[in-house]
Order: structure tokens, then C-alpha cells, then sequence
């Protein structure tokens, strides 16, 4: 009986197997669990052979190998599934290896009290990420960003010159890892400043807002061309460590091709994980860079902490963030400053929350900026936001008067 529910489902997993290169493993699965419970159907319906006695059971002159046609068809069909198992088994090594394209966009429609400023729809972001999987070492990322629908005209006479051009074409990141172990792992290249939560954690359909934090990428910056080394341990067996180091180019417009100066920018990002609550991670992110040479070459020193917790349906977060600007001058010093403090209530598909940000830019009170933040999104399905937020700047400076504005937008997730 067990042979002939094998000759069931070899002869059907013959009928597939000239396809397999356009089917991805995890249908080819399905497909299987599928006809094996089509053959348990079968088999209900059939009746249960008799079983082998002394009487009918083969002599021992008589060979193993039957030659009676039955025998000879399950012999062909062992064989053609081997053959076809080989290649399931090469196209699941092709898949894992292969260039895997996601990524996200975004649309939005913004409107402001300030004056001047008018309702506009934005073309925001449409972001592709490209990855592949060498082996079980050795990884590729990138991420290729096209900003508010970019457009670019040449003048067809030679000159170079530009007649049209609007919004961006950017290389967010580029990168590869190199995996050792849970403890030593390297990666070279173009990556996002390990510093905090929002730096990281900022792709559009995952975050509650398209309006970040002020202070995010003002104190650390957005990117970081050099090498970075990263791993976790446990340091008990509920509380696990995990940190980034890094080096790279200081924070300028030509970080991809050089660096300005003979200096690094260097830093450390660590996240300890504790079992209370439901979840809690806390942190801290160290920075510096001599000659900024996006900040007038001043020597850049900055700190970080930040603590995210959640329980049930309520989750937390808090960072808070200060670089010490120092010139040849002293005279010109100054301190840039930033916190945000988030509070989010999910609900089923809904999710409600409240942000209060502050961020000072050079340390004097007229400076220091105050937002209020009120959002609400809705999960469409596990790809798709819809998103409403409504937020009001404060500010110290008596001479700005304060004003709110509000986003609308719609963001997904392009991968799987």
C-alpha cells in the first residue's frame, strides 16, 4: 500500500517538475502538502490490500527485482524524482542566492497655517533595495532613493548644461556584510549612522509619522562612509547586549568619494535588552569627528541616550541628544541639543499616539524649538499605511510666530 501512495506522488511531482525553475520553493512546498493530503483522500476510498504471506510472498530463487510492469514503472518514476528533487534542490540554491529587489514609497498631501505656504501633493519618496546573499557569510544591501518624483532634462548641444531638473537621486546605502559570528561581524561601505532609534528604524510604512523627530540627523548624521563592526552577547540569561562601532569619512557633500580631511569620524552605539515588561531596550550612542566640515570645521563631540518600552498595547520611546561644537575660535562654540518623547496606542488595524519634541540648534534660548504631535494610522494590511498627523511648532524667538501644519499620506512596503 505505502508503494502505491509513492507512485501517486512521484507521478504528480513528475507532472510539476518541468516548471520548477518558474516556481519558487515555497510554492513547490505547498503544492506538496497539498497532493499528500489529496493522496490520504485517495487512499480513504480504496481498499486495504492483503497483506504479504508465506504463501504469496516471493521464493528465494526469485529475484528482488520484479520484472512485472508495475515494478519496472515505479523503478522509472524512483528515478525521474531523484532527478527532479536535484533540481528543486539547485533552484532553491539559485533563489537564496539571487538578487532580491523591495523597498517602500510614500505620497502625501501637506498643508500649513504659516503663511505663504500652500497645500501641495508630494511625490515623497520611492525607495528600491537591492540585496543578495552570496553565501551563509557574505551579504549586499543598497538602497537607491528617488525623492519627490525626480526629473532631469539635458541641453542636446554638447554644453552638459541642465535645462530641467527637479527632486533627487540618491544612494542611501551600500553595503556589504560579512557575518562571523553572533559576536564579531563586519560591514564596509555606505551605511545609516548606528546612533539611537529614529536614525535606523525610519522607513516610512514602520514609523508612526512621515514628520521625524527635529533633532534626527542634526546631531548625528544621516550616513556613514567607512567600516563598521557589530555583534550581541548575552551578558545573563535574560539580559542581552548588543553594539556598532564605526569609522568613516566625516560628514560632508563629497563623503562618497573623499573625505576633506585626515581625520575619521568614529563611533559606538550599545543597546541592552531587559525581559521587563513586555519588552525594554535602552542605550546610549557616542560620536566624533575633528573638522566637521559640515559644521565650519568645528570638532564635533556628541552624546545619545534613548529607551523604547512596550506593554500590551501601549509603546514608549525617548531620545535625547547633545553635540559640543568647539572652533579655533572658542569665542564661536556652541552646543546643539535635541529630545523627543512618543507615546503609541495600538488597536487593532489603528494606532493613536502623541510626540513632544524639542530641539535647540546653537544653545541660545531664542533658538530652542517646541512641537507638539498628534497621529493616527491605519493598517490596511501588513504593507500598507494610511497615516494622518497633525503637529504645531513653538517658538522662543518672539520675532517667528508659531504655526501648525498636517500631513495625509499613503506608504507601503514593496517587499514580501
Amino acid at each position: 500500500m505505502k508503494m502505491r501512495v509513492r507512485i501517486c506522488l512521484f507521478l504528480i511531482m513528475s507532472i510539476y517538475a518541468n516548471n520548477v525553475s518558474a516556481s519558487t520553493v515555497e510554492q513547490l512546498e505547498k503544492r506538496v502538502k497539498e497532493l499528500e493530503i489529496l493522496v490520504q483522500q485517495l487512499l480513504q476510498q480504496r481498499k486495504v490490500e492483503p497483506e504479504v504471506t508465506e504463501s504469496n510472498s516471493p521464493s528465494e530463487n526469485e529475484s528482488t527485482y520484479s520484472t512485472d510492469p508495475l515494478s519496472t514503472q515505479v523503478q522509472n518514476l524512483s528515478l525521474q524524482v531523484e532527478e527532479q528533487q536535484y533540481l528543486i534542490d539547485e533552484t532553491s540554491q539559485v533563489l537564496d542566492s539571487s538578487m532580491k529587489l523591495a523597498g517602500y514609497a510614500d505620497v502625501e498631501y501637506k498643508g500649513s497655517s504659516e503663511d505663504g505656504v500652500n497645500e501641495e501633493f508630494r511625490m515623497h519618496h520611492l525607495s528600491l533595495f537591492f540585496t543578495r546573499q552570496f553565501d551563509n557569510d557574505l551579504k549586499f544591501f543598497s538602497e537607491i532613493e528617488y525623492e519627490d518624483g525626480p526629473k532631469f532634462s539635458g541641453v542636446n548641444d554638447g554644453s552638459g548644461d541642465m535645462d530641467e531638473s527637479s527632486g533627487t537621486i540618491f544612494v542611501e546605502a551600500m553595503n556589504f556584510d560579512w557575518n562571523y559570528n553572533q559576536y564579531i561581524n563586519l560591514r564596509v561601505g555606505r551605511f545609516f549612522t548606528p546612533a539611537g532609534i529614529w536614525s535606523e528604524d525610519h522607513y516610512p510604512p514602520f514609523v508612526a509619522t512621515q514628520e521625524r523627530p527635529m533633532h534626527i540627523r542634526k546631531i548625528f548624521p544621516q550616513l556613514v562612509d567607512g567600516v563598521s563592526g557589530f555583534g550581541s552577547t548575552y551578558l545573563s540569561n535574560d539580559i542581552s547586549f548588543d553594539y556598532n562601532m564605526f569609522l568613516g569619512n566625516g560628514e560632508s557633500s563629497v563623503s562618497g568619494k573623499n573625505d576633506l580631511n585626515s581625520n575619521k569620524a568614529t563611533g559606538f552605539r550599545g543597546n541592552f535588552y531587559f525581559p521587563v515588561l513586555d519588552d525594554l531596550t535602552t542605550g546610549f550612542t557616542i560620536y566624533n569627528d575633528n573638522e566637521d566640515t559640515a559644521n565650519g570645521n568645528a570638532d564635533k563631540t556628541a552624546i545619545g541616550f534613548h529607551i523604547k518600552a512596550r506593554y500590551e498595547n501601549v509603546t514608549g520611546q525617548i531620545e535625547y541628544a547633545k553635540a559640543d561644537l568647539e572652533f579655533a575660535d572658542s569665542a564661536s562654540d556652541y552646543e546643539r541639543e535635541g529630545f523627543y518623547g512618543q507615546i503609541l496606542y495600538d488597536l487593532d488595524q489603528w494606532a493613536l499616539g502623541y510626540r513632544y519634541d524639542v530641539y535647540d540648534q546653537t544653545s541660545l534660548d531664542l533658538d530652542k524649538i517646541k512641537r507638539h504631535s498628534l497621529f493616527i494610522n491605519y493598517h490596511v494590511n501588513e504593507s500598507i499605511t494610511l497615516k494622518g498627523e497633525y503637529h504645531i511648532n513653538q517658538y522662543d524667538d518672539p520675532l517667528i510666530d508659531d504655526f501648525g501644519f498636517y500631513i495625509f499620506s499613503i506608504s507601503t512596503y514593496l517587499g514580501r
